[in-house]
């Protein structure tokens, strides 16, 4: 299995496009445009898992949260919150 994740822009994010204000959601430091970016709705979940990576000052404490469970999600959901992190903290 191949999974791409995309840079969140303007045309990624453009189904949000009612939702946010896409250009300050852009300049946000937050992991929340990058999930958006790559196929996660925007809900109380994606919310919630944001808020934890943005909390989180390891990636371990993320997949250990008490918050949410993360070892409940796909194994594609897992793949490309792995490959968000790797684009999102480098």
């Amino acid at each position: 299995m191949t999974i791409t994740i995309v840079h969140p822009n303007v045309e990624n994010l453009q189904s949000f496009s009612d939702l946010f204000d896409l250009e300050k959601l852009l300049q946000s430091k937050g992991i929340l445009p990058w999930l958006l970016a790559n196929g996660w709705n925007y809900d109380n979940e994606s919310c919630l898992i944001a808020n934890i990576i943005d909390e989180s000052t390891s990636l371990d404490q993320v997949w250990e949260s008490d918050e949410f469970d993360f070892n409940a999600l796909s194994d594609e959901l897992k793949e490309k919150l792995n490959q968000i992190f790797e684009h999102f903290y480098l």
